[in-house]
């Protein structure tokens, strides 16, 4: 086949720390518009459960599978469409910082562990054990979470790529400080999402595939960024590298955006990555 159409909603939802509940109620209906839209993936944010750097994370984390992904798979299957979404997992009395790929039959397709942690973040969650891509009716979809996408963390991306991924969806955090003035700059202009539009046009022109990360909205209340505010303005840039949707900006800005992509078929396996990536202009590392 020459190229691949998927329809992926963003869904950019409010997430209120610890009220698990209602943030898996906003999840859910997240997901059930996004069928209603005809979408096939829907991408939700990271720790959408508990919320990010949320120190109540140690007492309200699951394990996974467990009773928060279960809310997400029985979703996935009632709407039939693939679910993509961070959560807060408990393991072994560690927690991680997590994402779920769901088919729309319910199945657990890929479950990932945050790597790129930054120091807060090392006080609460461990680091990940592994790089993968779910397979799907579509083609091999790699999963990565927030900063994993750093211009200096691109490692992961590369992996995921290389692995045969067709396109690369981001759970994530997008947040500012209070100071932070967002009618004076937007944050993809300003200095954090630049280096989130960087990263994601770059792989998407050096592989040709598909880049979206989804970003929660809200206040952060507690722990070491309490005051921060989580500000959506989710990406999605498409093959070629050209930015193709983003949601609306603010803590109040929940969302939810359709974007159309069609992701050339590509034959590269293997060796022949490093003859396609210098074609591309790309020199190592």
């Amino acid at each position: 086949r020459m190229s691949v159409n998927i329809s992926i909603c963003m869904g950019q939802i409010k997430v209120a720390f610890s009220d698990v509940e209602g943030n898996l109620s906003r999840a859910v209906d997240a997901i059930k518009r996004s069928s209603s839209m005809g979408c096939d993936f829907v991408v939700l944010p990271e720790t959408l459960d508990v919320g990010w750097l949320n120190p109540d994370a140690v007492g309200l984390a699951k394990p996974i599978p467990g009773p928060y992904s279960d809310v997400l798979a029985d979703a996935a299957r009632t709407y039939g469409v693939y679910v993509v979404a961070g959560l807060t997992e408990s393991d072994g009395g560690k927690i991680y910082d997590s994402a779920v790929v769901v088919s729309p039959k319910g199945e657990l397709l890929w479950k990932y562990r945050k790597i790129n942690l930054i120091p807060e973040e090392q006080e609460l969650y461990e680091v990940g054990d592994r790089v993968g891509v779910a397979s799907t009716e579509y083609g091999r979809v790699g999963v990565s979470i927030c900063i994993d996408n750093a211009p200096s963390s691109l490692a992961l991306a590369h992996s995921m790529a290389r692995m045969g991924a067709i396109m690369i969806l981001s759970p994530s955090g997008w947040a500012v400080p209070p100071t932070y003035d967002l009618g004076k700059e937007s944050y993809l202009d300003g200095p954090y999402g630049r280096h989130w539009v960087l990263s994601y046009t770059t792989m998407a022109r050096l592989y040709d595939i598909a880049f979206i990360g989804v970003s929660s909205v809200g206040d952060m209340v507690k722990g070491p960024w309490k005051g921060w505010k989580l500000i959506g303005s989710s990406l999605a840039v498409g093959p070629g590298g050209a930015i193709l949707a983003k949601g609306k900006e603010g803590p109040d800005a929940e969302d939810l955006v359709k974007v159309d992509v069609s992701i050339p078929a590509r034959q590269v396996k293997g060796t022949k990555y490093a003859e396609y990536l210098w074609s591309k202009g790309y020199v190592l590392p």
